[in-house]
């Protein structure tokens, strides 16, 4: 079967498709490099994401799309600019002892977090989708956070409680 598509017929439908998927982005403890252990978002852009202490001295966007930015912020909200790192690939943030405590991503033409949010007057965060650190074996592991217990994560991988890590749901 031939399809006889004119240009700007054509230019019509791509426009229409999504700019992307969900994004993963992650605040890491390292104040060197985007290892170690993270906490991570998981989301489709415009969401202020908070990361608990001792996270976000660097802070890595996977895959940006052409057109997408990664942001990083201070203080209490997505409201105090620090960074912005801009697609496409997969950038990694170094703040040299800066600390972003919000990250967050959107898509570059619809303008800032401000303007793609607006109707968020109060500039409302969420916590991190999920934690990836290594047990005392050395293995690799993701678990979800629950909404309000990042803090706690931090203290059980402080601790070295990997019995309490693992009785998180994985992710």
């Amino acid at each position: 079967m031939y399809f006889n598509i004119k240009p700007l017929a054509l230019l019509a439908v791509t426009a229409l498709a999504p700019l992307a998927d969900a994004l993963r982005y992650d605040g890491y403890s390292s104040t060197v490099a985007c290892s170690g252990p993270s906490f991570f978002c998981n989301d489709n852009g415009g969401v202020c994401c908070s990361l608990p202490t001792g996270f976000g001295f660097s802070v890595q966007f996977a895959d940006l799309p052409a057109g997408t930015q990664g942001q990083g912020y201070t203080g209490n909200t997505c409201g105090s600019f620090l960074f912005s790192v801009f697609g496409p690939g997969t950038r990694c943030w170094n703040g040299g002892g800066a600390r972003a405590t919000h990250m967050n991503w959107f898509h570059s033409p619809q303008g800032g977090r401000r303007d793609v949010i607006a109707s968020r007057a109060d500039n409302s965060t969420c916590g991190p989708s999920g934690f990836t650190y290594h047990d005392d074996s050395g293995v690799a592991r993701s678990i979800k956070v629950p909404l309000g217990e990042a803090e706690a994560i931090v203290e059980s991988y402080t601790k070295k409680d990997f019995a309490k890590l693992a009785s998180y749901e994985t992710y």
